[in-house]
Formats: structure tokens, sequence, C-alpha cells
């Protein structure tokens, strides 16, 4: 007779390996989910929930309107926090590190996304509920030139924070490639997915970078553009050499 508790007992989906599988011909090593991803996606939930457009059911037609102004913002923040989500995801799918390295990062980044869910609210509700008709008078805005330069201040170091984080992480898969025994595409990948990272922190602090050194209130938003085809170049560049390894 099983006299164990059901208390304690571990979760049928921790007990249950993942079937492991190719990833444009990377092999993931993660083929368990730890306590410190569980942990992850109930943090990155709350940060979710944080988002919400309303916290009740509307009871009027105006808001209702209210609320799906601020749809578009919610989509946009939504889109940000799974980027990192997914980030974090593949991190661990592709090394299966769980040391206690790759925790303390986790919750250092974990600590970044929680603090930065209501500003980033703000910017794109300022930015998008104009454009949906709300009332200026009721609109988040921003009022004075210092507020638009701690405005880039704020985003610039934070978001670099986080990629700067990130980064970190890849180097410590990258240092650890000998005993995962990664193959020369999977250190391809990991290299490519570093530089990815970096290149994100640099273009963040290029954007508080100039905010201190111009008069200029659109150029560090400006520089944010780079990032699309930057990080195109990195994936065709690396997407090359990959493709060679294969002819």
């Amino acid at each position: 007779m099983n006299t164990e508790t059901p208390a304690i007992q571990p979760r049928l989906r921790d007990r249950l390996p993942l079937v492991p599988r190719l990833e444009a011909g990377f092999r993931w090593r993660g083929t368990h989910i730890t306590r410190m991803e569980s942990f992850t996606d109930a943090v990155f939930g709350f940060a979710v929930t944080l988002l919400v457009v309303a916290l009740e059911v509307p009871r009027t037609f105006d808001a209702l309107l209210e609320v799906m102004r601020g749809f578009p913002a919610f989509v946009i923040c939504f889109a940000a926090l799974m980027l990192f989500w997914n980030a974090h995801y593949r991190y661990h799918r592709r090394y299966g590190l769980d040391d206690v390295f790759s925790r303390v990062i986790t919750m250092g980044i974990l600590v970044l996304v929680l603090f930065f869910v209501y500003p980033l609210k703000f910017l794109f509700t300022m930015l998008t509920e104009p454009v949906f008709g709300i009332d200026v008078q009721a609109a988040a805005r921003i009022e004075s030139r210092d507020q638009v330069i701690a405005l880039y201040y704020i985003y610039g170091l934070g978001l670099a924070g986080v990629w700067a984080l990130f980064a970190t992480l890849d180097l410590h898969a990258w240092r650890r490639r000998e005993s995962l025994q990664l193959a020369e595409s999977e250190k391809l990948h990991t290299r490519a997915t570093l530089v990815e990272h970096l290149v994100q922190m640099s273009i963040c602090l290029l954007s508080v970078l100039l905010a201190l050194s111009t008069a200029s209130t659109w150029m560090p938003g400006f520089v944010y553009f780079l990032i699309g085809p930057v990080l195109a170049f990195n994936g065709w560049w690396h997407g090359r050499k990959i493709s060679a390894l294969k002819s």
C-alpha cells in the first residue's frame, strides 16, 4: 500500500522526460522541466497579469471603449515579455544547465522583468492611446524634455541589463561547450545567440549615450530601429557558416 502523501509526490509533468528533439540542428539537452523553469513560468505569468488592460469587467460602454483602447499597448507589452520568456526557454532546452550560476542569473532577469512591467506599460500606453482617439488630457503623457531623457535612461539601462544577463547565460554555456559536447553547428548557434543578445544590449546603451551627449529627443529612440537589420545580418552571417558545415 502506498503511504506517500499526495502533497510530497512530484508533479507528473516534472517526472516525465521531454522528448529530445532537434532545433534546426541543435540537440536539446534540457530533458526535464526544472523547478527554476516552473518558477520562471509563474513569474512571467504574474508579469502578464500586471499588464491586463482592466481589473474588472467594464460596466458602461465608455468604460468598454477605454479597455479596448488599452489593448494595443497590452499586445506590444505581452510580445516583449514573451521575447524574454522564449530566450530563457531556449537556453534551458538547448543546454539543460541548472547550476547555481544559471539560477542566480535567472533570478536577476526576473527581478528586472518584474520591475519594468509598469514602465513598459506606461511607454506603450502613451504611444498607442492617442492613435486610438483617447482624450489627450486623460492619456499617459510626457510633459518636458527632461522627462523624455529620463525615459531613455530608464528603458535603455533596463533593457540593456536584461540582455546583458541573457548574454551572460550564453557565455556560461559557451564556456561549458566541451562538457556539453556541443557539435560544431551547435557552437555556431550558441555564438549567434550570444552576438544577438550583445547587439541588443549595445544598442540600448547607445540610446542612453545619445540621450546624454545630444540635444535631440528623437535620435536616442530612432537607434532602436537598428536592431532589426543588425540581427538579420547576424542571422545571415552565422547561417552561412552553419550551411557550409552541412555541405
